[in-house]
């Protein structure tokens, strides 16, 4: 099973270097993206939309905290 999944990463990754120009020194970009993208356990298309949405969250912790960030518009 394993094995099946690193393959299908494999073909993708290979898939996204020839789709980009075959560039060197890519490899590991590639590989992960292709994992990202084949990822059965993850809601998240990619890595940045996952640090993206904690971004909101932590905005929105914030503001719900009463912690705009702006030091200067309260007393």
């Amino acid at each position: 099973m394993a094995r099946d999944k690193e393959e299908a990463i494999r073909q993708r990754a290979y898939e996204i270097w020839e789709q980009e120009g075959r560039p060197e020194g890519a490899a590991l970009r590639h590989w992960l993206q292709a994992s990202d993208e084949l990822s059965e356990d993850d809601e998240h298309e990619t890595m940045q939309e996952l640090i993206d949405e904690d971004d909101r969250d932590d905005a929105a912790l914030l503001q719900g905290a009463g912690e705009s960030g702006d030091i200067h518009g309260r007393r």
